[in-house]
């Protein structure tokens, strides 16, 4: 699965990339959303993965952009160290496929990765 990772923390990035590439996935680095926009219509992208708060364009408004002008069928899995209900709430109503805490549980994970790869979303 080529899985997309947006995230303005490097460190985030490197750790998540590591273990998803672990378990045989093609991993492709972002650091914002504006990127991430580019890389999208530039690469096969089976998943995206993308912090909620960064600079320029948030999650929020990446996963609204992303299934109002790209490519809706692309399931993006939203994360952030904050864990409040109405992100969470908020997530789900913009269409996010789930959301995940960090620190992240890799098992957590990749049970909603192997998920989405047995329904073949896209």
């Amino acid at each position: 699965m080529n899985i997309l990772i947006v995230d303005d923390d490097q460190m985030t990035v490197a750790a998540l990339a590591k273990k998803l590439e672990e378990k045989k996935h093609k991993v492709i680095k972002s650091f914002d959303g504006v990127e991430a926009l580019k890389l999208v219509t530039n690469e096969k992208v089976d998943l995206i993965i993308s912090d909620v708060m960064m600079p320029c364009i948030s999650g929020f408004t990446l996963l609204t952009m992303l299934k109002n002008f790209y490519f809706s069928k692309v399931p993006l899995i939203l994360m952030s160290s904050y864990g409040e209900q109405n992100l969470v709430d908020k997530s789900y109503n913009l269409g996010a496929y789930t959301f995940i805490t960090k620190p992240i549980n890799y098992e957590e994970l990749n049970k909603k990765i192997e998920n989405i790869a047995s329904q073949d979303i896209n």
